[in-house]
């Protein structure tokens, strides 16, 4: 019987694959946290004008909540990153319908308090009837 070779990793070698694998992971996490957090800016605005950019990826927009205060002058930037998307916000007649990285700009003004719901309205795949956000407005 034929005995395997053994073979012996120095001490090097071992730092240096754990120090790699240190480095994966955090790159990885940093990664995933932008991705989260940071990936499209959202613009509060000054006084009563509010600017917010809503991107729309396969079954979900970013934000997914935005605010603002009775009375605000609000713009979104709307912008379509993979297909064909639509945005609609029935409380003030609001529509957009963009195809891949297409932008358009919505205005309207947030004259009532409350919880609005935005959504989809063109179909972009199987997660697409999930697909909707919200515009909170609050009394000043």
């Amino acid at each position: 019987m034929a005995k395997e070779p053994h073979v012996k990793k120095s001490g090097f070698e071992r730092s240096l694959s754990i120090i790699v694998i240190i480095l994966i992971l955090l790159s990885s996490v940093t990664v995933i946290y932008w991705y989260q957090n940071f990936r499209f800016p959202i613009i509060g605005g000054d006084s009563n004008n509010k600017i917010f950019h809503i991107s729309a990826t396969m079954w979900e927009f970013y934000p997914k909540e935005i605010s603002v205060d009775k009375g605000d002058n609000v713009t979104i930037h709307f912008t379509s990153l993979d297909v064909h998307h639509g945005l609609y916000i029935k409380k003030w007649n609001v529509t957009a319908n963009l195809f891949t990285n297409q932008s358009a700009t919505i205005n309207f003004k947030a004259d009532e308090v409350g919880r609005f719901e935005y959504f989809c309205t063109v179909y972009c795949g199987i997660g697409h009837s999930e697909m909707k956000g919200y515009i909170t407005v609050k009394e000043k």
